[in-house]
């Protein structure tokens, strides 16, 4: 993924103290606060059968947040990553009660065995030269290894 320069990746160490999940092997967020909260980017990972295809994990996926409090879908885009079709999924919710609903952009992917999910969050209003920066960062995510 190509980082913009005003963002900055979070070092696992201070993801460890916080209690992020192991699951999380990246997090990158915005240099700036904003409103109380920084902009940010969190890659997961976790086992997935083989031979699921990227498209497939990503409508699975889809189908999971829809869970979420206060979801709305507010697009689907279609996205090649490595070569593969998967979906960008855009959607706002409110994951935590206490916080502000939320804008989500979610790719997921699936590399043999490995599934993969990148999430950008953003406040639900936010200009549009913000959004296109996660956008740029999201349509250059790879995980082929280099």
């Amino acid at each position: 993924m190509c980082l913009l320069s005003d963002w900055a990746q979070v070092p696992e160490e201070s993801l460890r103290l916080e209690g992020v999940p192991e699951e999380t092997i990246a997090a990158f967020q915005m240099k700036v606060e904003r409103g109380g909260q920084r902009d940010n980017i969190v890659i997961t990972r976790e086992r997935v059968k083989s031979g699921a295809a990227p498209l497939q994990y990503a409508e699975t996926n889809m189908k999971i947040v829809e869970k979420t409090p206060e979801y709305m879908l507010t697009e689907k885009r279609e996205l090649t990553v490595d070569g593969k079709d998967t979906i960008l999924h855009i959607f706002s919710a409110r994951p935590v009660p206490d916080l502000p609903a939320r804008r989500f952009y979610q790719v997921s992917f699936v590399s043999g065995t490995t599934g993969y999910v990148v999430t950008g969050t953003l406040p639900y209003s936010v200009e549009e030269t913000i959004e296109q920066g996660l956008l740029t960062m999201l349509s250059s995510v790879s995980f082929e290894a280099k």
